[in-house]
């Protein structure tokens, strides 16, 4: 069947298009065959003056492509110029199909010295403009089979990490065409008039560069607005983010059971002082957990990427299962044991080094089977490695614990290439997650019972000093659990029956808290790519029958995607 390109004999209108981004947006569509008017009014980087030649200067390349095109200028915050060039489109092409609001203008100016013409010029391009022009487009964009908006705004003023000083106006305009994005969204449903919005990032005259770019081009945007234009895309009310040839969409979603407006199913506070007390709690990231697998573990545990194949591996602890998650998704079972199978760890020849009871085994991937077992270091069947990973030299670090509570009788275990162990530290009651900052010369490591993180100098020779206090996690959260550390040093930590994951910067400080969908969230790690991707095993064990029926997905593989990404993980020397 012969390919028919989704823009054939489509109308598009693209402002803001006499270079750049829309430009190139304006070319793209006009060689797939749509119709395209292309409206900019010359203004410089500040929105001030205009400049004729500008629109005028495209209108020709495009045309001596043989492009069907048709320039406009206008002052695009004034209603009347916007219902100007929809009646242009309709004028020469006689359909509209297609709306991309491109234009725009990033300057600085500090608040305290913001003026009300700087201000006025934001609003009117980046708000008054995207509400005009969709006013006069709709009635001839609800005749078309695929009516599509695409409206833009910023990472620099969508996150607060992005943001800088200066942006006021800018930002204000970019977050109202967030809202206007999701307000048009709804009313355009029942016409099937999909708007979504573009969040690009490139160089162009706006980075006060008249060269073409090395990196951040513009055409590399271009893809992801072809498709939010075209009838491929069937989602609306998204924010598409592009930078470099790649792309991630987004939108706000709501958190889980909540009766919107009377009930946020969060937490209660009745005065200043409750407010203040349960403010770890009340402040909220806006990660939304995604369900990787569906694995049922009891206890799930101590995830571990590998980055040469692109799988992730995980146990069940009371299962007594190594399980592989493979790109395709699918789950496979490497190996199962009657022994509570802990701590998990790649080595460096493909192999794992992973725990059984309170001995360590080298697992040969190959062939299967086991290749070395070290002497247990407990007589007591209570006794069982927990969480652990490799340190930089390669040798694996893991914590014993007692499953009967029994006070400080924990400590932490390392095993050099012969499986040889000795205690580096000792007096914990639950010793859980470690891991090791990016220069490998601090180590971090949980004391689950205790509720208390812990940060020690950790030289070559492999023993702890120095060893403080890092963190203690809020006690109505549960229990700290498994830990992972991001390339900005920064820690995320499961909490055990809190239903969430925590984020403490690198001084401490709690920054986040996402809220997971079962209760129980126990280990995570790095992995993807581009180690991007946090992945969060979670346990069932121990929850009663009604628990379980209220959260079924109990024990199932989960992951988010933080904006900073992680470190990888050292492997074992054999």
């Amino acid at each position: 069947m012969p390919f028919t390109d989704p823009f054939m004999g489509k109308v598009a209108i693209v402002t803001g298009a006499a270079q750049g981004l829309g430009l190139d947006y304006a070319m793209a569509l006009a060689a797939r065959g749509a119709r395209v008017v292309i409206s900019d009014l010359g203004t410089d980087r500040s929105g001030e003056g205009q400049d004729p030649m500008a629109v005028s200067a495209a209108f020709e390349t495009l045309r001596a492509r043989g492009f069907d095109v048709v320039a406009h200028i206008g002052q695009l915050e004034h209603e009347d110029a916007c219902r100007q060039l929809v009646e242009l489109a309709i004028e020469h092409f006689g359909a509209l199909d297609i709306l991309i609001h491109n234009a725009g203008w990033v300057d600085y100016q500090g608040i305290e010295n913001q003026e009300q013409a700087f201000l006025d010029r934001a609003l009117g391009i980046s708000v008054h403009a995207p509400v005009w022009l969709a006013k006069h487009a709709w009635q001839h964009l609800k005749r078309s089979s695929a009516p599509r908006i695409v409206l833009t705004t910023s990472d620099r003023a969508m996150y607060q990490r992005y943001a800088q000083p200066g942006l006021v106006a800018y930002a204000a305009g970019k977050m109202a065409q967030v809202g206007i994005m999701n307000a048009l969204s709804m009313e355009g449903q029942e016409h099937g008039i999909l708007v979504n919005a573009i969040s690009p990032v490139a160089k162009t005259r706006m980075w006060g560069i008249s060269q073409a770019p090395q990196e951040l081009k513009p055409e590399w945007v271009t893809p992801g607005v072809l498709y939010l234009a075209s009838g491929l895309c069937h989602d609306t009310g998204y924010i598409l983010r592009a930078s470099n040839g790649q792309f991630t969409a987004t939108r706000l979603c709501e958190n889980s059971g909540v009766s919107y407006p009377r009930d946020l199913a969060r937490v209660e506070a009745a005065s200043l002082a409750e407010v203040a007390a349960r403010w770890s709690r009340i402040k909220e990231c806006h990660y939304v957990p995604v369900k990787v697998a569906n694995t049922r573990a009891d206890l799930g545990e101590s995830p571990v990427w590998d980055a040469q194949t692109g799988a992730l591996y995980f146990v069940d602890i009371t299962g007594g299962r190594i399980n592989r998650l493979l790109p395709e998704g699918e789950v496979e079972r490497l190996y199962e044991s009657a022994a509570r199978i802990g701590a998990l760890a790649l080595t460096d020849r493909g192999n794992l080094i992973f725990t059984e009871d309170s001995s360590a085994v080298l697992l040969d991937l190959a062939c299967g089977r086991i290749r070395q077992y070290s002497v247990p270091v407990h007589p007591r069947s209570t006794y069982r490695f927990n969480d652990g990973a490799c340190d930089p030299q390669g040798r694996f670090v893991t914590g014993l614990m007692d499953e009967v509570p029994s006070g400080g009788t924990g400590a932490l275990f390392r095993f050099d290439g012969q499986l040889s162990d000795e205690v580096i530290h000792c007096g914990l009651a639950l010793p859980n997650g470690l891991a090791w900052s990016a220069d490998g010369q601090t180590l971090f490591f949980v004391d689950s019972v205790a509720r208390k993180i812990y940060r020690a100098e950790y030289p070559a020779e492999g023993r702890l000093e120095q060893v403080s206090l890092f963190a203690e996690t809020p006690a109505e959260l549960g229990r700290p659990d498994g830990i992972a550390l991001d390339r900005e040093g920064g820690l995320w930590v499961c909490q055990f029956n809190g239903s969430c994951l925590l984020h403490y910067d690198r001084h401490g400080h709690l920054t986040e808290q996402v809220v997971m969908p079962v209760p129980r969230p126990t280990s995570c790690c790095f992995g993807g790519e581009n180690l991007d991707t946090l992945y969060i095993t979670t346990a069932r064990v121990g929850m009663a029958p009604a628990q379980l029926r209220h959260y079924p997905d109990a024990g199932d593989l989960y992951a988010i995607r933080p904006e900073v990404g992680g470190i990888a993980r050292h492997a074992f020397k054999e």
